[in-house]
């Protein structure tokens, strides 16, 4: 099938300040283990994939430390001149398969940040999608809802065609929570997981009917003698649009395999409460932490620096560096609104 598989790495990491920072993105954090999560989105993609047949899109700035980081070619690890949002990353990633398969070829698109486990299942998920995907559809992996959760997008189901295959009626965008319930009890929804499969020559015709930019983006450079020119001149003109956006929500002929894997996309410091096991007062902590008469906080520290929290509950605090957070668990969202605010102050040294 020539199977290759592309991980999004463009992110910035601003929602896991002040652990994330301008050099240490969210897809190189040690978030959920010892491993980096996006050394852990390329292990549990080995062995379905050989090394070579893996490739990374990244901000340029990170490319020689994800050289330096993953057990694959170095050539393989591409540097945007500036974030364009998914789908110019996933036109930029099929021309460049275009250029090293010789023939048809099939990709994965995936996040770097997502924690998933067990491995071997999300292969088989994956493997299914990828033999999907050779009828022409445009294949995505849906996650069955266990809450009303407004954070993600939902997947409407259209007809099972067998096994965990189904035909795909829509996207929605993120509900309110009335809607995200009415979701839940229809029980035809899935959250929208962020991880597609198709063939190359599938998502190029795509890109002609829905962003014809995209697909001239890709065109040249599957066939450019120099591709680092084309993307340095024609990769900042591209629309700056998601793929669910640019094709996902026009495209007609879209399929979901279900993913019974356990997934997060780990998008705030909330989420840890799903990665690890918390104490007996629910408090999750990481690093030299004592607690007295506090509940349900996220507490993390460093090596070198005890962190005592008395008498609070339902707050995230996290000292990293020159820095430390401190907020409610229900205000995690505001963090990149307040990393904005010292970029706007140029305090520069703690980002």
């Amino acid at each position: 099938m020539n199977l290759y598989a592309v991980i999004m790495a463009g992110g910035r990491g601003e929602r896991f300040w002040p652990l994330g920072r301008r050099d240490t993105p969210k897809q190189l954090l040690k978030l959920t283990c010892d491993n980096s999560m996006l050394e852990e989105t390329v292990l549990r993609l080995l062995p379905l994939l050989k090394p070579e047949n893996i490739l990374v899109v990244t901000n340029r700035q990170y490319v020689r430390q994800i050289q330096q980081l993953l057990p694959i070619p170095e050539e393989n690890v591409i540097g945007e001149p500036i974030g364009r949002d998914t789908a110019p990353c996933v036109a930029l990633a099929a021309g460049m398969i275009l250029r090293r398969s010789g023939g048809p070829a099939t990709m994965i698109m995936l996040p770097a940040d997502q924690a998933i486990r067990p491995a071997k299942l999300l292969q088989r998920t994956l493997q299914t999608a990828a033999d999907a995907a050779q009828s022409g559809a445009l294949v995505t992996i849906g996650i069955r809802p266990t809450e009303a959760a407004t954070g993600y997008g939902y997947i409407q189901l259209g007809p099972h065609l067998g096994g965990d295959l189904y035909q795909v009626d829509g996207f929605r965008e993120k509900p309110g929570r009335e809607l995200a319930e009415q979701f839940l009890a229809a029980g035809n929804f899935r959250w929208n997981s962020g991880i597609f499969v198709w063939t190359v020559e599938a998502i190029v015709r795509a890109f002609g009917e829905c962003c014809p930019a995209l697909r001239l983006l890709t065109e040249r450079l599957a066939s450019a003698p120099d591709p680092a020119a084309v993307i340095e001149r024609e990769f900042p003109r591209s629309p700056k649009i998601s793929i669910d956006y640019a094709v996902m929500e026009n495209a007609e002929n879209i399929q979901m395999v279900d993913g019974r894997f356990d997934w997060d996309d780990v998008g705030s410091w909330k989420a840890l409460r799903k990665q690890f096991k918390s104490d007996p007062a629910g408090n999750v902590c990481r690093g030299p932490v004592v607690t007295l008469g506090s509940e349900d906080c996220i507490l993390i520290s460093e090596p070198d620096h005890l962190l005592g929290v008395v008498g609070v509950r339902d707050l995230v605090v996290v000292k990293a560096g020159n820095a430390t957070l401190v907020c409610p668990v229900e205000q995690v969202q505001q963090v990149k609104v307040l990393v904005q605010q010292i970029a706007e102050r140029q305090l520069d040294e703690y980002l």
